[in-house]
């Protein structure tokens, strides 16, 4: 049974373009993409009344394993351009919920 997972990531308001275009470069979704045990994904960058900014993202995984071994490949981890940028642009805690899908 698929897992659905939801993340919501703060992001300084001043790298929320920095971080769509990382989203949408060969480092973000088209790399998520080719992932064993990955199924979809949508995500959005919303801004709150007080102007704060961040980032929504739903995707399906096989499982949390998939997920778990996705981000321990060279591109997900420590050190890695993309978690050096995720550091430097955050605005807070990231949050990440799991549930199951139930197709009707």
């Amino acid at each position: 049974m698929a897992k659905q997972m939801y993340l919501e990531f703060p992001l300084k308001t001043e790298h929320a373009e920095d971080f769509s275009d990382l989203c949408n470069s060969s480092l973000g979704f088209s790399l998520t993409k080719k992932q064993p045990g990955f199924i979809s994904a949508e995500w959005m960058i919303s801004t709150s009344e007080n102007g704060k900014k961040c980032f929504h993202l739903w995707e399906r995984w096989e499982s949390e394993e998939h997920f778990t071994a996705y981000m321990r490949t060279p591109e997900r981890i420590v050190g890695s351009k993309f978690e050096i940028s995720l550091r430097k642009w955050g605005d807070g805690e990231t949050k990440v919920f799991w549930g199951i899908v139930n197709f009707v």
